[in-house]
């Protein structure tokens, strides 16, 4: 069975592949959240604007992960949302270690986890919502693209 070159970009169906998607997703994300939370953490010295910045970034990348693949799956967000997750709390681990970013939970007694409780709620929110509006969105306009049947064909 003889193969097309470009069976890692697409699925089985022609559709696009959803982990290279979520991928690309989650690079825009996380740019995104360099972008718009890098200065506010550099001038406001605050992780919570940073965090506030990239709950809309993630929205725009669940909002591309839904239009790419064309479908409002709220799945696709929460992964999304669960990757980010996992690198955003390394890094903001790994730099307060290495004492280049400010101390996540500042001021905080031990134990108390509001940061780490409210933040991955929002992320998870705004991933699915992004990733259900773009996925609207991208079937509306799928939908508009598809041909209708033609006068010659007696429709």
């Amino acid at each position: 069975m003889a193969t097309q070159g470009n069976d890692r970009a697409e699925g089985v169906d022609g559709r696009p592949s959803l982990w290279r998607e979520l991928w690309i997703a989650l690079a825009l994300s996380l740019m995104g959240t360099a972008v718009l939370g890098g200065p506010s953490l550099l001038l406001l010295g605050s992780v919570w604007w940073g965090a506030l910045a990239g709950i809309l970034a993630l929205m725009g990348g669940g909002g591309y992960l839904g239009a790419r693949l064309g479908e409002p799956e709220p799945l696709h967000g929460a992964l999304l949302a669960l990757l980010y997750y996992g690198v955003t709390v390394s890094v903001l681990f790994l730099g307060s270690a290495a004492l280049a970013l400010p101390e996540p939970l500042p001021g905080l007694e031990i134990g108390d986890s509001t940061f780490f409780f409210v933040w991955p709620l929002l992320q998870l929110a705004g991933a699915v919502a992004g990733s259900v509006a773009g996925g609207l969105r991208g079937r509306r306009g799928r939908d508009r693209r598809r041909p209708g049947p033609r006068a010659s064909e007696g429709a």
